[in-house]
């Protein structure tokens, strides 16, 4: 599957899953979302290189 965004989307996509883990208490998070603050993490770092490699600002 490929999915395309625009790179303001993808900032906001980066945004609402670091400020997610910041306000949900952590053991609350699969519940919430289906995922652990660790992957949560681990996505937003890996969407942050994208941008990165692409040469635009977060």
């Amino acid at each position: 599957m490929k999915i395309e965004v625009t790179p303001e989307e993808l900032r906001y996509i980066i945004r609402c899953g670091a400020a997610l883990s910041q306000n949900v208490p952590e053991k609350s998070l699969p519940t919430y979302c289906g995922f652990d603050k660790r992957q949560i993490v681990d996505f937003s770092d890996r969407m942050r290189d994208e941008l990165d490699k692409a040469g635009l600002d977060m």
